[in-house]
């Protein structure tokens, strides 16, 4: 099947599958210790009141998740998820460099 999409749409397409990427990994990685906590509840570990703070907390920190994927520049954003997701090109790093450092982003090659 033949795409209908122009060559610039098709960056586009990728380049918001890949931000979707690192939103969910983003998300899981908040996710996944309160899951835990509620395994915890659960099995009766972990008293309701302690539970009820922790989902708050992970609220607070949806709140602010949701900011930065809705707030941040989309060029920075991409980045950001490259960077994170171990997918920087070296066009990437090359056209970046002093905002990747500033990102704190450290070449593991």
């Amino acid at each position: 099947m033949e795409s209908r999409l122009t060559p610039k749409q098709q960056k586009r397409q990728q380049e918001r599958e890949l931000i979707e990427e690192y939103h969910k990994y983003v998300t899981e990685e908040n996710l996944e210790p309160l899951y835990q906590s509620f395994m915890n509840w659960k099995s009766g570990s972990l008293p309701y009141f302690e539970l009820t703070e922790l989902i708050h907390q992970f609220h607070k920190k949806n709140q602010e998740i949701y900011k930065d994927f809705n707030y941040t520049d989309h060029k920075d954003l991409l980045l950001l998820a490259k960077m994170k997701l171990g997918r920087l090109t070296e066009k990437d790093f090359n056209e970046n460099k002093r905002l990747l450092e500033r990102m704190e982003y450290e070449d593991k090659t």
